[in-house]
């Protein structure tokens, strides 16, 4: 049952680090503790209370990071309680022998506890984000889906209507439960493009999820909604996902690394600091050591970050200390163990072009990171005079699915420069050769044909042009 009452948090969860109050009295056996089983912090920690009663009576103020379930014991007797924070107040009385089967509540968290156990009682676990879950592989389709939930929504919303709910929580329960309606559609799309062998990730409709803004995902007040929280997520992988045009990443590094970097450049602080921690804790067995080390390091360094670092830290601290064997690609001369296929249909090699630095460009017709580029990069070689372009070429191989996608990029974003194809996506020879796992992914080689820069800067870099121009002069 607790499992159950704890995903219910979710429907009304408002947002805060505060305090409530808990009291009330007891009759039918001696004094002995209370025991409250109480949400520790927003990352699924739970902490035990213990409540002194005297002369069956007792009062406790607790600091909660969310309103939220409560598992409250005397004797031999348990049952779940909801406490509203900041401000919550709530009076329980109860006989010790019927905690489990009556209880009279009183202060202004009363009918919100009557109004929950009937929506407990009435929807069970469908309010769950195991039940999304489920439906979400079992559904054949996301309009099904969404029919079922956008009815249990209106369900849930019209039950308040014989309420005596305040304003507050009222508006706080309709905005939750738009969470757990936006979740069920990006968990299907989660669901389905993990199940799938297809490269493409599943889309949602654009006009199912149209209303779900930037500016509604940066809300940090609501990250008191474990609804949000999972939706958090979800929507930062999908939105990474929606650069690429949907192709799925090569691994999970690439995934997270295009979700965080997302998160930075989208979201206000208090949700960004959220996402990268739980982001972290969600993945730190898939993803590599390396990386999960420079997501702990880069929140150590974020304001008001010290308890959420310290908390991951603590978590995952053998994953942070793991080895792991690197494949590093070493300053080598290439020797042509892949080639690509140039515009006028030859193959050719990087060893072709010695004498001449070249600069390269790893990308897709379907990667928007690599789009926004394209202009840096012709800026770029505007900068260049003409004896200095004789030293250096501009070289972009595709990763492409096929020809034809690499070939209509080319002319429709007008990208100056050689061409190369290496078809096959994230399974292209170039990949594979260079462990590249996301894009785009730039290297340099000098005149000799040695790679000097596994990850080179990008156009947009303004350390770029000087760096080319030293391996130019050598």
């Amino acid at each position: 049952m607790m499992r159950l009452l704890s995903l219910l948090t979710a429907l009304i969860a408002m947002p805060c680090i505060a305090q409530t109050t808990l009291s009330g009295s007891i009759s039918g056996l001696a004094d002995e503790p209370l025991t409250l089983i109480v949400p520790a912090d927003l990352f699924g920690s739970e902490e035990k209370v213990l409540v002194p009663v005297s002369g069956g009576k007792f009062n406790t103020t607790l600091d909660l990071p969310c309103s939220a379930w409560v598992q409250l014991s005397y004797k031999d007797k348990e049952r779940s309680i909801f406490l509203t924070a900041p401000k919550g107040e709530l009076s329980i009385s109860f006989d010790a022998d019927f905690l489990d089967t009556e209880a009279q509540f009183g202060k202004n968290g009363a009918a919100v506890n009557v109004f929950m156990e009937a929506v407990r009682k009435e929807y069970g676990d469908r309010l769950s984000v195991q039940w999304l879950n489920g439906q979400a592989a079992a559904a054949t389709n996301i309009d099904g889906l969404e029919m079922d939930v956008f009815r249990l929504r209106n369900d849930l919303i019209g039950r308040m209507k014989d309420a005596d709910l305040s304003a507050d929580f009222e508006a706080w329960f309709k905005q939750n439960t738009a969470y757990y309606y936006y979740l069920s559609l990006f968990r299907f799309s989660a669901v389905k493009s993990r199940a799938s062998s297809i490269p493409k990730a599943t889309e949602i409709p654009k006009v199912l999820i149209e209303g779900l803004t930037w500016e509604k995902m940066g809300n940090a007040d609501a990250l008191g909604s474990d609804f949000f929280r999972h939706l958090l997520l979800d929507f930062m992988d999908y939105m990474a996902l929606e650069q690429y045009d949907f192709m799925k990443f090569a691994d999970r590094d690439a995934a997270d690394l295009a979700a965080w970097n997302l998160a930075k450049e989208n979201l206000p602080m208090p949700v960004q600091r959220y996402h990268l921690a739980a982001l972290m804790l969600r993945d730190a067995a898939s993803v590599s050591p390396t990386l999960l080390r420079r997501m702990h390091d880069a929140l150590k360094i974020m304001p008001d970050a010290d308890a959420t670092h310290a908390l991951v830290g603590d978590r995952l601290k053998e994953r942070l200390s793991a080895k792991e064997e690197l494949v590093a690609v070493t300053k080598e001369k290439v020797k042509d163990k892949v080639t690509f296929r140039g515009l006028d249909g030859k193959e050719f090699g990087l060893s072709d072009l010695r004498g001449r630095v070249v600069y390269l460009d790893v990308w897709a017709s379907w990667c928007g990171p690599c789009r926004q580029q394209f202009p840096h990069a012709r800026t770029l070689k505007e900068g260049f005079t003409k004896k200095e372009s004789k030293d250096v070429v501009f070289l972009y191989i595709s990763i492409d699915n096929t020809e034809e996608a690499w070939r209509k990029a080319i002319e429709s974003l007008g990208i100056e420069g050689m061409h190369g194809f290496s078809p096959g996506g994230w399974a292209a020879p170039i990949t594979s050769e260079f462990g590249i796992t996301s894009i785009p992914r730039y290297l340099i080689f000098d005149k000799k044909g040695v790679l000097t820069h596994p990850n080179a800067p990008r156009p947009s870099d303004p350390a770029l042009p000087a760096l080319l121009r030293q391996l130019m002069a050598q």
